[in-house]
């Protein structure tokens, strides 16, 4: 026994060590199976961990002679379940270390009894992951030996998961960290847009020198894969380009975009924003209903996010700013959902990014309103900048 609290405790020292050289949740799992094993008394160590909109646990990392077949069963964290009946479904509900010192003759062992006959198992403890506050998984160990697990050993485990989930901690806080200063910095280069776009109406001298000028703005400040303004033709359910900038330019402007409900080209961004007079936004192009009609393009160019900015005069609409954006900047939720969204940052830049977030909106919305200088289109074809066409 005292060589079992020995071997335990090595185990603990070598997780230790794996969390400091660990440098996301993925590697954290895998090396502190593999030092976990390596160390300790061990038949095998294995997470396992929730399944996103599902009650069960599913192999993520594992270390050790019995792997094939933990890589194999079903755990679930519901209760009075056979599947969660077992240590690793109660130390999930329970958010505590769960043993079982005689495996093979526990009835919450039941679902899993033959193969772990086969492999010998004695005595297994299962580990609460908790990040959060909420819990993310389980560390199971197995061991050959039953009656294995005393108080000593399971103090050890114990401290074992609480070192694990305070890493997970630390990589969620990293992760919000980093996520924030995307978002900070994909702010800034809208507020950049945003001034030069305001230079725009200021130095052109005619309408469709107004509309190059905005769309250059936001290509080349805000980073956009293109932007194209569209106007209304008289008597007509058709958007017309009418200017362009960016990479795929040409592209946008040979799609089809409708102002009609009821046409297939007039339920997306372009036709929602033109109907609504706000601003309208499409975060995945080729999972959506929505952009359904402009999917095949999306995944030629690798756009999958667009905002459209409804131009408006004397009350009507006339026309819309449409902004493509690629898939790294596609994904910055904080701006894309109603153009912030905070739950996933930390407290420091939360209040700060809020605050521009919500003011970029309300600046997008005046400049397309001040962009409406006239509902009639004119008739000279769209210049085209920076285009890259193979």
């Amino acid at each position: 026994m005292e060589t079992n609290i020995a071997r335990t405790f090595a185990a603990l020292s070598a997780t230790n060590e794996a969390i400091l050289y660990a440098k996301s949740p993925e590697e954290l799992y895998r090396q502190v199976c593999e030092a976990a094993f390596s160390s300790g008394d061990f038949l095998a160590t294995a997470v396992f961990l929730l399944e996103p909109g599902t009650n069960m646990l599913r192999f993520a990392a594992g270390f050790g002679e019995d792997i094939v077949r933990l890589r194999r069963i079903d755990i679930s964290i519901v209760a009075d379940t056979p599947e969660g009946s077992g240590v690793c479904g109660q130390a999930f509900r329970d958010r505590k270390v769960c043993i079982s010192n005689d495996f093979l003759n526990d009835a919450r062992s039941l679902a899993w009894r033959k193969g772990a006959c086969d492999a010998q198992v004695g005595a297994a403890a299962a580990l609460p992951l908790i990040c959060g506050g909420l819990g993310v998984g389980v560390l199971l160990v197995t061991l050959r030996q039953a009656g294995s697990l005393n108080d000593q050993i399971v103090s050890l485990l114990e401290r074992m998961s609480a070192n694990i989930s305070y890493a997970l901690d630390n990589f969620d806080r990293e992760a919000a960290r980093k996520s924030g200063e995307r978002a900070m910095r994909r702010l800034n280069r809208m507020f950049g847009a945003i001034s030069a776009t305001n230079e725009a109406i200021l130095r052109a001298k005619t309408e469709l020198e107004l509309y190059q000028l905005v769309c250059d703005a936001a290509v080349h400040s805000a980073k956009s894969v293109a932007t194209v303004v569209f106007l209304a033709e008289p008597d007509s359910i058709w958007l017309r380009p009418v200017a362009g900038t960016g990479e795929i330019v040409e592209l946008i402007t040979r799609t089809r975009f409708s102002i009609d409900p009821d046409n297939v080209y007039g339920t997306g961004v372009c036709g929602n924003a033109f109907r609504t007079q706000k601003p309208c936004i499409n975060h995945d192009i080729l999972n959506s209903v929505q952009g359904r009609p402009w999917q095949q393009a999306g995944r030629e160019t690798g756009v999958v996010a667009c905002v459209a900015l409804p131009l408006i005069k004397a009350g009507k609409s006339v026309g819309e700013r449409v902004w493509r954006l690629p898939l790294a900047d596609a994904y910055d939720k904080q701006i894309n959902s109603d153009i912030a969204d905070m739950k996933n940052i930390g407290e420091g830049n939360a209040g700060s990014i809020m605050k521009r977030s919500s003011r970029c909106l309300r600046e997008w919305r005046r400049t397309s309103h001040s962009l409406s200088t006239t509902s009639t289109a004119p008739t000279k074809k769209p210049r085209q900048r920076n285009k890259k066409i193979a």
